[in-house]
């Protein structure tokens, strides 16, 4: 295929042109990456759940690339500062982002101060995902989803829900229930997800939406009621919880913590295609995903580069017509 590298080429910075010129660049560019260490930026930081499937994904990459993979966390703005150090990184595939629905999607359409959209990143690939839930207080008297939509549709604005922040993932979470549900809940924002717990297992909060394995071991020990998994499947990890569309009243939620791989724009095909074979490698080794299993992680099929971009796109869609629900701030 030939390619005119011409100005207008150059200045493309759209996901639609990165997704173009995945075909477009010299074979000898894919020979010589990578050349020195990668950095593997962390928007977040150290010690949490995304953090740890960075380092396992960074250990892998390292043995198959031949170069050291360094992750560097860099948190701050919702994630906002270390996905823009990305996006102004040199495109020759040396800096990446660990990227998630969170610090890629959400945090651009909640604050358009972040200078950026999910448009803006080469995509490379998925490599995790973690379900949202609905949760209750046992005193609730709820034990089911259904059940929970009688009780909210009796008590409009009645039932409290916790959400890390008013523009959190969690946040778009609860419009998405509360919109397929038809029903509406009082929205209590916290500045983390320990508050939150802490104020759902003394009584004070109703409802909270947390990831599954924060969740998990308290539901196992009966202080708090898994209503739902917000997820099109029940997870390996927790086969005998429910999701929120098995229940009559609730269709097509979908609420995910992803977690991908990308670039800056502009990133040489070749590159693109070298690291997407490679995490292809990574997905399919079987002590690998049997190791993250253990972990409570959910098996992620492999996407091309192409796939995963326009998974991106439809996502941005998605939250950004739920953002209409939230007070955004």
């Amino acid at each position: 295929m030939h390619c005119n590298a011409s100005p207008r080429r150059r200045v493309l910075t759209t996901l639609s042109a990165a997704l173009l010129a995945v075909a477009c660049v010299p074979v000898a560019a894919q020979d010589a990456y990578p050349d020195r260490p990668i950095t593997l930026i962390v928007p977040n930081a150290a010690g949490g759940a995304a953090d740890n499937l960075a380092r396992s994904m960074a250990e892998e990459l390292g043995k198959r690339l031949g170069q050291a993979v360094i992750v560097e966390n860099i948190g701050g703005a919702s994630g906002a500062i270390g996905a823009q150090r990305v996006l102004r990184s040199a495109p020759d595939g040396h800096t990446l982002l660990f990227g998630t629905t969170s610090d890629m999607v959400v945090t651009p359409i909640a604050n358009r101060a972040a200078g950026y959209s999910v448009r803006d990143f080469t995509p490379l690939a998925k490599v995790g995902v973690t379900p949202m839930t609905i949760t209750a207080r046992p005193s609730l008297g709820v034990a089911s989803l259904d059940a929970l939509v009688v009780l909210a549709r009796q008590k409009p604005n009645g039932l409290s829900v916790g959400t890390t922040g008013n523009a959190s993932l969690q946040a778009f979470a609860t419009v998405a229930l509360q919109r397929a549900a038809g029903i509406d809940l009082l929205g209590v924002p916290y500045k983390g997800g320990a508050p939150l717990l802490n104020d759902l297992l003394g009584g004070q909060l109703d409802l909270g939406v947390m990831t599954l394995p924060a969740a998990l071991a308290q539901v196992r020990s009966g202080k708090l009621v898994m209503l739902g998994v917000l997820s099109d499947k029940r997870q390996a990890s927790a086969p005998d919880l429910p999701t929120a569309n098995e229940s009559q009243s609730v269709k097509g939620v979908v609420v995910e913590i992803w977690a991908a791989l990308a670039g800056p724009p502009q990133m040489p095909g070749s590159v693109v295609d070298r690291i997407s074979r490679v995490v292809q490698a990574i997905l399919t080794d079987k002590e690998f995903t049997e190791r993250r299993a253990r972990l409570g992680d959910t098996a992620v099929p492999y996407q091309t580069p192409a796939e995963f971009g326009h998974f991106l796109l439809a996502e941005d869609e998605r939250y950004r017509a739920l953002a209409s629900g939230l007070k955004l701030e």
